[in-house]
């Protein structure tokens, strides 16, 4: 077990998250109540690169017929976005944000590895409505819908989480 793992194990415990390991993989996946969704989580260590890489994915698949409407929705968010991006698989229609950070050696600090599960978490959370809207437009309205549009609705936002004195 390298050291980054350990790390990562003792983050999950010491938030009190419950996660499952991956037999073999330095691999932990969780699932997370968000405010839109329950967020899947997988969460990857590479030891010997000191690299942790956190993934959720959406609950929802994207239909062929609305990847397009969707890829232009992921391509303005990561435009928008200082860390981290969102994937689209066009085959399986899964939808992903990643998030990575490369630690030093032996400096695996878990306020960065517990952000980097926080972040990933809501964003995901922050996209799903957006998703649930496209996916949800008729196929034969999806030339009227409008994208830019769509993102400037804040109602579909989660609410912002008051400030812990």
């Amino acid at each position: 077990m390298s050291a980054l793992y350990a790390a990562t194990l003792t983050t999950f415990k010491s938030q009190g998250w419950h996660y499952r390991e991956v037999p073999g993989m330095e691999v932990i996946e969780s699932d997370f109540e968000a405010h839109h969704t329950k967020v899947p989580l997988h969460v990857q260590v590479y030891g010997t690169a000191h690299i942790a890489s956190v993934v959720a994915t959406a609950s929802m698949k994207v239909p062929p017929s609305h990847r397009l409407q969707v890829a232009e929705l992921l391509m303005r968010t990561n435009k928008e976005l200082n860390l981290g991006n969102f994937e689209l698989d066009w085959d399986s229609g899964e939808v992903m944000f990643r998030i990575s950070n490369i630690f030093p050696p032996h400096r695996y600090d878990e306020r960065i590895l517990a952000s980097l599960v926080h972040s990933t978490i809501a964003e995901m959370d922050r996209v799903t409505p957006f998703l649930g809207e496209i996916c949800n437009t008729p196929k034969g309205e999806l030339l009227l819908l409008r994208v830019r549009d769509l993102m400037k609705r804040e109602e579909l936002l989660p609410p912002v989480p008051a400030e812990v004195s």
